[in-house]
């Protein structure tokens, strides 16, 4: 064999070698005719990176221009304004945040309260200042609660404005609090919410912050769901700027989270938005934080006539804050001025995942330093300019995605007359490469044979010896009660079917393997088969101590093999039963939908590592386990072909150390019983 070979591999070698010399030959002369394009192709890409960033710069300014359209001084109302800002926000993932000043400096929106102002209150009438007073006396001095509240409800009925009724409503909620009537306590306090949530305490303090941590304090399983729409509410006027935020806000917003964090909610809707809630309040507070004192300066300087316009009386402010990576807009024409706050990586971020390249001939990276960066790389063909006036000292730097692009060209059409030699190569490295892979495989697949027959000896090898001890003991007249030799009877039958079950996988396969498998298919009950299959398992079951939980539909009938989808079935059980561990719990379904029929057989055992999921019903795969378990390698094989023969399909889902659910789906062909 190996005389044969040698010549023909040296006749190949000859062959390759006088195929690689001769295209080399031909290349050569070649390249005298592509000496030029080298020169051509740089001039190219520095045309077209120049091009790229006169649109990047041109769509940076176009981005921002558009933030500004529709903003007229006609537009006065201070509400108006708001949601208009605040829309205009939402749409532009760049803007971070929009704002409106107070012409003296603080914020209008976001609406922050640096300090707490006693507001005038309208007088409360003398019969509800006494009642209040006697409410308070048995409150904290005489602790007689039950007074307190009778004296708080008078106030309530004596209330003459929102100011009365709010305070009222406060003590009477403190006061239910006091007493565990927490059904009153929220009863009070969402009034406070709903009508009364711009009324201020007599420190100044909005009674909402009053409200909200005690709605939270008497929070529990029954009523958190009544709560929860309520804390949405009052985060959303924060917000909005309806309730002001203020030195306490961060506090109370930590003990939303943590109480939401906490429970457990039926809307999980309400719960995402009271999350981004909270996170659009910090940002709020952030940003009156980093900008109160800029915000100062910029209405100082009255028309901001210095700095750029960018449309519609809007300027760009972007010195203030040291950062240029973050811009802001501001138009102080307004009778309240207005901007915003835009974040120049965001900016960037989208303005990379528009079509700007559309048209290049070549691909390139796009990166946006701050400062001017030098090509000291040693690279002729990166392009570096500022990027826009809108932002002084950011630039832009554009270089090819592939660096070495032209070498690689120049070697392509250097190399051109090569590529039939390549051809053959890879030709003939495939060739090698699949007849490797052929051989492994068959490798494979004889170690997995081997496996399988020393995996079938021993499984067969169990059953027999049981029903061989048995047997002979029965034989041999060792065993003398009728109960003793009725249950040794009983062993040797449920071990002959677990043998029969596992010659029935045997031949099932191997008629599967030769394509002669055969089905009878009759309108039967699939409860009925179900039931049968858990029957043939009950000895094992109960042998082992398991808990077998069904919920059948009695009334589906389908078009099936029954003795089949009970083989099926059956294997199901079994894989069930030996990769169980502590949690000897199994579930069988059987399930009636509108398009199908669901089968499910969940267990709480070992589990199916994932990445073996997809591999678990091929023929002889057994998991890698720590503990031993027999087994063919072929019940789920089986498994599978049985139900696709059925125009079905069966899915897995597992963890480890979890169990594993198996889930069978038939097309429906059902008659209701």
């Amino acid at each position: 064999m190996n005389h044969k070979s040698k010549p023909a591999s040296r006749l190949s070698i000859i062959f390759i070698l006088a195929v690689v010399i001769s295209g080399s030959i031909l290349t050569w002369f070649s390249i005298n005719n592509i000496s030029n394009l080298k020169e051509l192709t740089e001039n190219r890409i520095l045309e077209e990176q120049r091009e790229l960033a006169s649109r990047i710069s041109n769509a940076v300014q176009s981005k921002i221009e558009t933030i500004t359209v529709g903003y007229k001084n006609e537009i006065n109302p201070l509400g108006l304004m708001r949601d208009s800002l605040i829309k205009t926000a939402d749409s532009h993932s760049f803007v971070t945040m929009p704002f409106i000043l107070k012409t003296e400096g603080p914020f209008l929106y976001p609406n922050y309260k640096w300090t707490i102002e006693n507001p005038t209150k309208a007088k409360s009438s003398n019969r509800f200042n006494l009642a209040f007073r006697k409410g308070e006396e048995a409150e904290f001095a005489k602790n007689n609660l039950r007074s307190a509240k009778k004296q708080y409800l008078s106030c309530l009925s004596y209330s003459t404005g929102k100011y009365d009724s709010a305070k009222a409503l406060n003590a009477l909620g403190r006061i239910s609090v006091k007493l565990n009537e927490y059904e009153n306590a929220i009863g009070h306090y969402k009034l406070i919410v709903l009508n009364h949530f711009q009324e201020t305490s007599g420190d100044g303090l909005p009674y909402v912050y009053f409200a909200l941590p005690q709605l939270l304090k008497v929070s529990n399983p029954e009523n958190h769901e009544k709560i929860l729409p309520l804390v949405e509410l009052c985060l959303e006027k924060m917000e909005m700027g309806s309730i002001p935020l203020n030195f306490s806000t961060e506090e109370l917003l930590t003990q939303v989270i943590k109480w939401i964090q906490e429970n457990t909610f039926k809307s999980s809707k309400k719960v995402e938005h009271i999350n981004q809630l909270e996170k659009n309040i910090n940002d709020q507070l952030q940003f009156v934080n980093e900008y109160r004192n800029e915000m100062s300066e910029i209405l100082k300087e009255g028309s901001l006539g210095n700095h750029l316009n960018v449309g519609n009386d809007f300027k760009v402010v972007n010195y203030f804050s040291g950062n240029n990576q973050k811009l802001l807009l501001v138009n102080t024409n307004f009778e309240n001025p207005v901007g915003f706050l835009i974040d120049a990586n965001k900016l960037f971020d989208t303005l990379l995942t528009t079509a700007l390249q559309a048209g290049f001939g070549f691909d390139y990276n796009i990166e946006f330093p701050t400062g001017y960066n030098p090509n000291t790389s040693g690279q002729n063909l990166i392009y570096s300019s500022q990027l826009n006036p809108y932002f002084p000292g950011q630039m832009i730097q554009i270089k090819l995605k592939d660096e070495n692009l032209i070498n690689d060209l120049i070697k392509r059409r250097s190399w051109i007359y090569g590529i039939a030699t390549s051809l053959l190569l890879v030709a003939m490295i495939l060739g090698v490469v699949l007849i490797l892979r052929d051989i492994a495989r068959e490798k494979h697949l004889a170690s997995l044979r081997s496996d399988f027959i020393s995996n079938v000896t021993h499984e067969l090898k169990t059953p027999l010896t049981s029903i061989y001890m048995f047997a002979e003991s029965l034989l041999l007249g060792r065993v003398k009660s009728a109960n003793a030799k009725k249950e040794y009877l009983s062993i040797i039958l449920k071990e002959s079917l677990r043998l029969k079950r596992m010659v029935n996988n045997i031949l099932e396969f191997s008629k599967m393997e030769k394509g002669k498998s055969e089905y009878h298919f009759i309108n039967s009950n699939l409860a009925a088969v179900i039931r049968s299959a858990i029957q043939d398992m009950s000895y094992w079951f109960q042998k082992g101590g398991f808990e077998i939980v069904t919920d059948l539909d009695e009334k589906i009938e389908a078009e099936i093999d029954p003795e089949k989808m009970k083989q099926a079935i059956g294997n199901l059980l079994s894989n069930a039963y030996k990769y169980s561990t502590k949690t000897k719990k199994v579930f069988i379904r059987l399930i009636n939908k509108t398009d199908h029929i669901g089968i499910e057989v969940e267990d709480k055992g070992l589990g199916i590592p994932e990445d073996q999921l997809t591999q678990i019903f091929e023929k002889f795969h057994r998991i890698d386990q720590k503990e031993s378990i027999s087994g063919t390698g072929l019940g789920l094989t089986v498994v599978k072909e049985i139900i696709e023969s059925h125009k079905g399909k069966i899915f897995v889902t597992s963890k480890i150390g979890k169990g594993s659910k198996f889930t069978i789906i038939l097309n429906r062909q059902i008659e209701e019983a």
